[in-house]
Protein backbone atom coordinates (compact mmCIF):
# COMPACT_ATOMS: atom_id res chain seq x y z
CA UNK A 1 0.00 0.00 0.00
CA UNK A 2 2.80 1.94 0.52
CA UNK A 3 3.92 2.02 -2.79
CA UNK A 4 0.82 3.24 -4.24
CA UNK A 5 0.37 5.80 -1.93
CA UNK A 6 4.26 7.26 -3.27
CA UNK A 7 2.72 6.96 -6.69
CA UNK A 8 -0.28 8.99 -6.39
CA UNK A 9 1.72 11.88 -4.48
CA UNK A 10 4.45 11.59 -7.27
CA UNK A 11 1.64 11.72 -9.86
CA UNK A 12 -0.07 14.83 -8.19
CA UNK A 13 3.13 16.41 -7.67
CA UNK A 14 3.25 15.97 -11.33
CA UNK A 15 0.41 17.51 -12.16
CA UNK A 16 1.11 20.83 -9.82
CA UNK A 17 4.32 21.40 -12.24
CA UNK A 18 2.05 20.83 -15.40
CA UNK A 19 -0.75 23.33 -14.21
CA UNK A 20 1.80 25.88 -13.30
CA UNK A 21 3.79 25.54 -16.41
CA UNK A 22 0.78 25.83 -18.63
CA UNK A 23 -0.15 28.78 -16.43
CA UNK A 24 3.22 30.81 -17.18
CA UNK A 25 3.43 29.65 -20.97
CA UNK A 26 -0.07 30.23 -22.01
CA UNK A 27 0.57 34.19 -20.47
CA UNK A 28 4.05 34.08 -22.49
CA UNK A 29 2.76 33.08 -25.27
CA UNK A 30 -0.37 35.61 -25.71
CA UNK A 31 1.87 37.66 -24.93
CA UNK A 32 4.01 36.91 -27.43
CA UNK A 33 1.04 36.66 -29.99
CA UNK A 34 0.51 40.60 -29.36
CA UNK A 35 3.92 41.59 -30.63
CA UNK A 36 3.45 39.78 -33.73
CA UNK A 37 5.32 36.48 -33.21
CA UNK A 38 2.30 34.20 -34.29
CA UNK A 39 3.72 30.93 -35.16
CA UNK A 40 5.76 30.82 -31.43
CA UNK A 41 2.56 31.92 -29.49
CA UNK A 42 0.38 29.18 -31.82
CA UNK A 43 2.86 26.46 -30.21
CA UNK A 44 2.85 28.07 -26.82
CA UNK A 45 -0.29 27.99 -26.57
CA UNK A 46 -1.20 24.64 -27.40
CA UNK A 47 1.73 23.35 -25.69
CA UNK A 48 -0.15 25.45 -22.51
CA UNK A 49 -3.70 24.17 -23.36
CA UNK A 50 -1.81 20.37 -23.33
CA UNK A 51 -0.24 20.60 -19.60
CA UNK A 52 -3.63 21.76 -18.58
CA UNK A 53 -5.29 19.04 -20.57
CA UNK A 54 -2.49 16.34 -18.02
CA UNK A 55 -3.36 17.94 -15.13
CA UNK A 56 -6.92 17.94 -15.43
CA UNK A 57 -6.72 14.22 -16.56
CA UNK A 58 -4.43 13.35 -13.80
CA UNK A 59 -6.81 15.14 -11.15
CA UNK A 60 -9.49 13.35 -12.24
CA UNK A 61 -8.40 9.65 -13.12
CA UNK A 62 -4.94 8.92 -10.59
CA UNK A 63 -5.53 11.76 -7.61
CA UNK A 64 -7.36 8.97 -5.41
CA UNK A 65 -7.60 7.86 -1.45
CA UNK A 66 -5.39 4.89 -2.35
CA UNK A 67 -7.55 3.43 0.59
CA UNK A 68 -11.27 4.45 -0.01
CA UNK A 69 -10.73 4.58 -3.42
CA UNK A 70 -12.83 8.46 -3.66
CA UNK A 71 -11.36 11.11 -5.74
CA UNK A 72 -9.77 13.70 -3.27
CA UNK A 73 -10.19 17.40 -3.74
CA UNK A 74 -7.88 19.38 -6.17
CA UNK A 75 -7.15 21.92 -3.67
CA UNK A 76 -3.34 23.07 -2.90
CA UNK A 77 -2.17 25.73 -1.10
CA UNK A 78 0.81 27.24 -3.21
CA UNK A 79 1.69 29.65 -0.40
CA UNK A 80 2.46 27.34 2.02
CA UNK A 81 3.10 24.20 -0.70
CA UNK A 82 1.05 21.68 1.29
CA UNK A 83 -1.27 19.39 -0.45
CA UNK A 84 -4.07 17.85 0.75
CA UNK A 85 -2.83 15.08 2.61
CA UNK A 86 -5.77 13.49 4.66
CA UNK A 87 -8.48 12.16 2.79
CA UNK A 88 -12.44 13.80 3.78
CA UNK A 89 -13.78 10.60 3.21
CA UNK A 90 -12.07 7.80 5.40
CA UNK A 91 -9.47 9.89 7.23
CA UNK A 92 -6.49 8.39 6.34
CA UNK A 93 -3.18 10.09 6.10
CA UNK A 94 -1.71 9.74 2.21
CA UNK A 95 1.72 11.45 3.55
CA UNK A 96 2.33 8.94 6.18
CA UNK A 97 0.45 6.24 4.22
CA UNK A 98 -1.65 5.07 7.39
CA UNK A 99 -5.31 4.76 7.50
CA UNK A 100 -7.47 6.11 10.46
CA UNK A 101 -7.13 4.63 13.63
CA UNK A 102 -10.53 4.55 14.50
CA UNK A 103 -11.25 2.32 11.34
CA UNK A 104 -8.57 -0.32 12.25
CA UNK A 105 -9.79 -0.55 16.11
CA UNK A 106 -13.46 -0.79 15.14
CA UNK A 107 -12.58 -4.21 12.96
CA UNK A 108 -9.93 -5.90 15.83
CA UNK A 109 -12.13 -7.89 17.84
Amino acid sequence: MLRRKENVLKFRKFSIVCLLLSIVINITSTTLGYTGDNIISTIGITLGIVLLLIFITISLLIWRCPFCKKRLPIRFDIKNNVDEVICPFCGANLLYGTEKEDKKKKFNF
